[in-house]
């Protein structure tokens, strides 16, 4: 689902030059920044920003202070280098049309909350075109950083991920809505270190268009385990056509890898709610021998009528998907499922544990062998 990661034109994913200390001394706890910001404004309200720039006040902003971003829409992207909040009021905008992403984090201990981020992108090679990004690059490689809060944000029309927890452990992604984006809400591991006990809770990640409403993917072999997805809303993701860019039949959620060895173990996908997807509701594809999927639990879900991309090489609707290329046994219990023809529809050497509700379900269980 994402492109390789590199250091790009542009210094992609590199801190943005310090701006101007407010006047007056020493950097202040709280600042604002409004598109009517002046220089030589108290700096008290939004209606008395000192700041034009979001980059600017982050900068500028006492460690462990607060950024407050008024209404109005800013354009291009912010990389947030030391331990503030980024808070946004109602219609605060970032614009990252044309930038590889909206906010990148490259410190630890971070909070995101209240902004819209958009229209990152074009998606090339050498960009991930997330709206908000859980990592940056420093001068000797990729950082990642942990510890992060991102809530109640509006993430849509990026061509990457709308929110993308990679390489980031005990950090949080709640109340979030990822609407429109390449894929909602992405958890992954292609900075170097693993993504482990992250919490995805309270989201909506409908509509999106390229892939997974919510994804844990293992791409490096780091691995992806103990995390936590619970009461989200995942609905009619990856029915983009074959010719739409980076198109694929997308489940509302998915655990996947396709390296040999890959790891994404030990998560709980529960509560949450999956229906009219492209792939089926809940997606586990192990694709390389050797992958260690073991203790993922899919739990008291209501997964209602998926695998709807008339394109996919299997036409039947599905609720749930499982299909490893090497054994693997995985617990499914106290699901709600259907209407579909396939409840629970298996490929591989798969062992399913547990039970669930099924509701106008033709084949409860379905297998072949090989997959």
């Amino acid at each position: 689902m994402l492109g390789a990661i590199a250091l790009g034109a542009g210094g992609l994913l590199t801190a943005a030059p310090a701006g101007a200390a407010p006047s007056g001394g020493g950097a202040h706890r709280t600042v604002y920044v409004a598109p009517d910001g002046s220089p030589s404004a108290r700096d008290d309200s939004c209606s008395h920003a000192r700041f034009t720039s979001i980059q600017d006040a982050i900068e500028a902003v006492a460690s462990g202070g607060t950024v407050v971003v008024c209404r109005g829409t800013y354009h291009g992207s912010v990389t947030i280098d030391r331990k503030v909040t980024l808070a946004g009021r109602p219609g605060a905008t970032i614009d990252a049309t044309g930038m590889p992403y909206g906010v990148g984090v490259t410190v630890s201990y971070v909070t995101i909350r209240g902004l819209t981020v958009k229209n990152a992108g074009p998606l090339t090679p050498q960009s991930l075109a997330d709206g908000i990004l859980t990592g940056g690059f420093g001068p000797s490689g990729p950082i990642a950083a942990d510890h992060l809060t991102i809530v109640d944000n509006t993430v849509t029309g990026n061509l990457g991920s709308g929110i993308d927890l990679n390489s980031t452990s005990y950090s949080v992604a709640v109340g979030n809505r990822a609407i429109g984006n390449g894929v909602g809400i992405n958890v992954a591991d292609d900075l170097g270190p693993p993504a482990t006990h992250n919490l995805i809770a309270g989201n909506v990640a409908n509509e999106n268009f390229g892939g997974c409403g919510i994804a844990l993917a293992d791409h490096t072999g780091a691995g992806i385990a103990d995390n936590l997805v619970v009461h989200n809303v995942a609905d009619d993701n990856g029915l983009s056509t074959p010719t739409a860019p980076n198109a694929s039949a997308g489940s509302g959620v998915i655990i996947a890898s396709p390296v040999p060895g890959g790891i994404v173990s030990g998560n709980t996908i529960a509560f949450n709610s999956f229906d009219g997807n492209g792939h089926g509701g809940v997606v586990m594809h192990s694709h390389a021998p050797g992958s260690d999927f073991h203790g993922n639990v899919v739990s008291g879900n209501r997964i209602g009528t998926n695998n709807l991309r008339t394109d996919v090489s299997d036409p039947k609707t599905t609720g749930i998907y499982l299909a490893s290329a090497s054994p693997q046994t995985i617990t499914v219990s106290g699901n709600v499922i259907g209407p579909d023809y396939f409840g629970v529809f298996t490929a591989g050497d798969i062992s399913v544990q547990g039970h669930n509700t099924y509701r106008g379900v033709d084949v409860r269980l379905g297998h072949v062998d090989t997959y």
